[in-house]
């Protein structure tokens, strides 16, 4: 049973978002988020809790990152914020 945690992106974020998209030509900012998600959540997620993880609905204002184990979600959601919003298989 996989945890899904949703955390909203901060406008304070937005600059970093943005200037992806400036370096890189064609990027969409939705694309330029999941880079920066992947980059400053992902990376923070292998190196504390897990690597059975994927990150889903990834936008500029906010997106879900759903865990394999509710202990790992639950430590997430303790030491970045988010919601926990579904559950499933």
């Amino acid at each position: 049973m996989a945890t899904i945690i949703r955390v909203k992106i901060a406008n304070g974020h937005k600059p970093q978002v943005d200037a992806i998209v400036e370096a890189n030509p064609g990027t969409t900012p939705d694309q330029a988020a999941q880079q920066w998600v992947a980059q400053r959540y992902g990376d923070w997620i292998t190196a504390n809790l897990t690597e059975a993880f994927s990150f889903r609905n990834v936008g500029v204002a906010q997106f879900d990152v759903m865990f394999s184990s509710p202990d790992h979600a639950r430590a997430f959601r303790e030491a970045i914020g988010g919601q926990e919003v579904a559950d499933g298989a």
